[in-house]
């Protein structure tokens, strides 16, 4: 009886395992999932060392077995049934191959088959050989690099020691700015990623230089001011080496006593600590000429012309973007521009205006608005072209048509193919003003801009030459003027009208058409009108006293006395006439409300170099501040960012001066 019991119950069981039951525990079986091989890359190799990776899957019944489905392992390199790949390679390169996975299924088993790859590598070698060389107070980054071994790499100093101020992250990015002159040598090592990781090591030495070594590489310039009383604008490019020495000069001149261009030029320069230092230039058509600089770490270089009243000036530097060639093609791009100078009666001029340029130089698209000494064109439609650019020099010409109007003629530098410097090199006359040009690229929204693309707080600098009792005078007004995105501003301003002061609150509207072209209301009895490009606005006014200058937008807010800290370099941007009295600046605020200052001047009272003196300042959240000198307001400083700080001037021929860090 019990017999039969047992073979009943075998046979039930076999009945219910048709049903996935099982008869020990009463409980389907564990799901087995699918086999899947890793996505898992096998680590890169190292010739002549031994090496072990092992392959792994998911899903199936364990045991594996791995074979190879096709292709070839690296040589030297073999496969077992337990998936492991090892052995020791014996030559370089990339194998491609296929491997085959197995489980233990009955009665049929799942497979699996997946690509995979090893490198076999070089052994671990550094590859950096030398360091650029860096310059005191200014901002350092190089990168090492190596080959061979296996990726990710670990670096460190293992002897000697970085400059003062730098670090080495473990990444290999020496970056930091340097506290002091000096070359300092010291020893690498980088560490691979291998089970027992390999190591390298290698000399380095980098040498950190003076102040002058912050001037140093190719650049384009622009000059606005008088020779013996008589406006001139300038253009042009140089080289630096960084020891004091300018090669490469060449440049274009306009003046009322005529046109130069293509000159060519040499010089010399040195900066002390404070970052500024004189700049003589050699220009055999003109003659010999005396600067002071202002070299900030990293933002716009400015200057001064040594000179008495009608002879003074001012210009920007501007570095040349590296390992870009400028073409006629390359600047294709819808472009913004802003221009200054004068007409053939030696009364002020300004314009703005935007085009596109095709990839053959022909520019479309073009409006413009211009105010020649109270006379002002709105939108009025032009072509042009950008012509040709010397590929060894870099100068370009160009071209521009008004629509049943004159057409001028002009040379341009570039600075990249974002920005151009660009003067007109027409003899001044009624159809040809004196102009300096500045040319940026903007990005118009698809389908255009519309009130929506200013949602916004800017800062302006804006100067003119208006009248007071009488006689002219420069005017100059720094404004924090916000856009709600829907058409409204609110703007405050502070003004210098032939040294009267004035602080003011303004509400009104602006209209953005399509091509950037922005209508200002509420602002003043004339209209105002400025043209959007990718990082600023360039502005001008519909008044007699020909108003233009350029709106950036502010970021940093709120902001306080900390706002401003660290070393600051600049200059005034422009001299609207010769009585006014320029100056190149070398500013250290403390964060804490002083706000040492070391100057040159140039003006009615002659060239006067090495002035100091020591404001307080209190920044408010907007960005504003009166800077005080034992009492009385010397200037007022709006910040646009923590970089970059504004400065109206207090005297009676005012001016805006531009530092940056």
């Amino acid at each position: 009886m019990s017999a039969l019991k047992r073979s009943l119950s075998l046979i039930i069981c076999v009945f219910l395992g048709g049903f996935a039951l099982s008869c020990g525990t009463g409980r389907p079986p564990v799901p087995v999932g699918p086999l899947v091989i890793s996505t898992a890359a096998p680590p890169a190799a190292v010739i002549n060392v031994s090496y072990s990776a092992t392959l792994t899957a998911t899903g199936g019944l364990q045991p594996f077995t791995w074979s190879l489905a096709s292709g070839t392992l690296p040589p030297g390199l073999s496969i077992s049934a337990a998936g492991v790949i090892s052995g020791t390679p014996t030559a370089l390169g990339t194998s491609s191959f296929k491997v085959q996975v197995t489980d233990s299924q009955t009665p049929t088993a799942a497979v699996d088959i997946a690509s995979k790859s090893i490198v076999v590598n070089n052994a671990l070698s550094i590859t950096t050989s030398s360091l650029t060389s860096g310059s005191v107070n200014v901002p350092y980054s190089a990168s090492l690099a190596a080959s061979g071994g296996v990726p990710p790499y670990t670096w460190s100093v293992v002897s000697g020691s970085l400059p003062a101020g730098l670090t080495l992250s473990t990444s290999g990015f020496i970056s930091g700015t340097p506290t002091a002159t000096g070359i300092a040598n010291f020893t690498v090592q980088v560490t691979d990623s291998q089970t027992t990781p390999a190591t390298a090591t290698a000399p380095l030495s980098l040498t950190i230089a003076g102040p002058t070594a912050r001037l140093n590489g190719n650049y384009v310039f622009s000059f606005s001011g008088y020779q013996r009383g008589a406006l001139e604008l300038q253009a042009g490019s140089f080289t630096a080496d960084g020891q004091g020495n300018i090669t490469n000069g060449l440049m274009d001149s306009n003046s009322p006593s005529g046109v130069h261009t293509k000159l060519p030029f040499t010089g010399t320069y040195s900066l002390d600590t404070t970052n500024t230092g004189p700049m003589t230039l050699v220009i055999p058509a003109l003659g010999t000429f005396t600067y002071q600089l202002a070299v900030p770490a990293s933002g716009t270089i400015r200057f001064i012309q040594n000179g008495s009243a009608g002879g003074q000036g001012t210009g920007v530097i501007r570095k040349v973007t590296g390992g870009i060639k400028v073409t006629i093609a390359s600047l294709a791009a819808t472009w913004a521009f802003g221009s200054f100078g004068g007409d053939i009666a030696a009364n002020r001029f300004a314009a703005a205006g935007t085009f596109a340029a095709g990839s053959t130089g022909a520019w479309t698209s073009g409006v413009e608005d211009t105010n020649d000494n109270g006379t002002v064109a709105a939108s009025v439609a032009f072509t042009g072209s950008f012509v040709a650019i010397d590929p060894i020099t870099g100068r370009g010409t160009a071209t521009l048509s008004v629509t049943n109007g004159a057409t001028t003629n002009y040379s341009f530098y570039p600075v990249s193919t974002s920005e151009l410097i660009m003067l007109a090199i027409d003899p001044v006359s009624s159809t040809a003003p004196l102009a300096l040009l500045t040319l940026d690229t903007a990005a118009p929204p698809p389908g255009g801009y519309t009130n929506a693309s200013l949602n916004t707080t800017t800062v302006g600098e804006l100067q003119s030459v208006a009248l007071s009792n009488g006689n002219p005078v420069p005017d100059a007004l720094l404004t924090f003027l916000t856009f709600d995105g829907n058409g409204g501003i609110t703007a405050s301003t502070d003004e210098n009208l032939g040294g009267v002061l004035s602080s003011n609150k303004y509400t009104g509207t602006y209209t953005i058409g399509s091509n950037g072209r922005t209508a200002l209301t509420g602002l003043g009895t004339n209209p105002i009108v400025f043209y959007l490009s990718s990082s600023i606005a360039f502005v001008v006014g519909g008044d007699t006293a020909v108003t233009a200058g350029t709106l950036v937008p502010q970021r940093g807010t709120p902001y306080s006395n900390a706002s401003l800290s660290g070393s600051y370099q600049g200059a005034s941007i422009v001299a609207v006439t010769p009585g006014v009295t320029v100056e190149a600046d070398s500013a250290t605020p403390d964060g804490n409300g002083n706000y040492p200052l070391f100057y040159d001047i140039s003006g009615p009272g002659g060239p006067q170099q090495g002035l100091t003196l020591t404001a307080t300042y209190s920044i408010d959240a907007t960005g504003r501040s009166p800077l005080t000198v034992n009492g009385a307001t010397a200037g007022i400083a709006y910040v646009v960012n923590p970089s970059k700080v504004l400065v109206l001037s207090t005297d009676s021929n005012p001016k805006v001066n531009s530092l940056e860090q």
